[in-house]
């Protein structure tokens, strides 16, 4: 009798456990990435093509803003700013989505920084500079190195959220390290 009670308690337990299996491998603490939504995975992959695969978000930690720059560069941080600010870029992950809204806050910050103190310059207008091209030779003027000092100074705050999130991001979404 006792055999008999052992082996249907047994089978009892390895019911139970094949019964709520998605919750046991969903256990805190476990790596688990069935949980991940398709929607921050295609998300992420829109963000990485605005900065990471063209070399954008490297471009913004390295350069010095008294120098003139592309316009290519500036194009996706301009649309960034511009259009992610809306439901449909949220995070299904919390812990991603809060990451994400401080790369945005900066993003934006930085973004309008550069919008209000750089113009176009260049024949086609295809660079942008915080010198206009008709600025006379000799020493730059005082406000157009303050302009230049007020977009370095952002840069720093950019890159520290943006390399936050992706790290946490490939780690979630990819589950590999950074």
């Amino acid at each position: 009798m006792e055999i008999v009670l052992a082996v249907a308690t047994i089978l009892g337990g390895i019911t139970a456990l094949w019964f709520f299996w998605d919750k046991v491998v969903s256990w805190p603490g476990r790596n688990n990435t069935s949980n991940i939504s398709q929607h921050d995975i295609d998300l992420y992959e829109e963000y990485k093509s605005l900065f990471i695969t063209n070399g954008v978000a490297k471009f913004y930690r390295q350069h010095d803003f008294l120098g003139a720059f592309q316009e290519d560069l500036w194009k996706p941080l301009s649309h960034y700013v511009d259009t992610w600010d809306t439901v449909e870029y949220e995070f299904v992950d919390k812990e991603l989505d809060a990451l994400h809204r401080k790369v945005y806050k900066s993003a934006y910050s930085l973004g309008t920084t550069i919008a209000g103190n750089t113009i176009p310059i260049g024949k086609d207008g295809h660079m942008r500079s915080v010198k206009p091209d008709n600025l006379p030779i000799g020493p730059t003027p005082e406000h157009i190195l303050q302009e230049a000092q007020e977009i370095n100074a952002l840069t720093p705050e950019f890159y520290k959220c943006h390399e936050a999130f992706v790290k946490m991001a490939s780690s979630k979404l990819y589950n590999k390290n950074v």
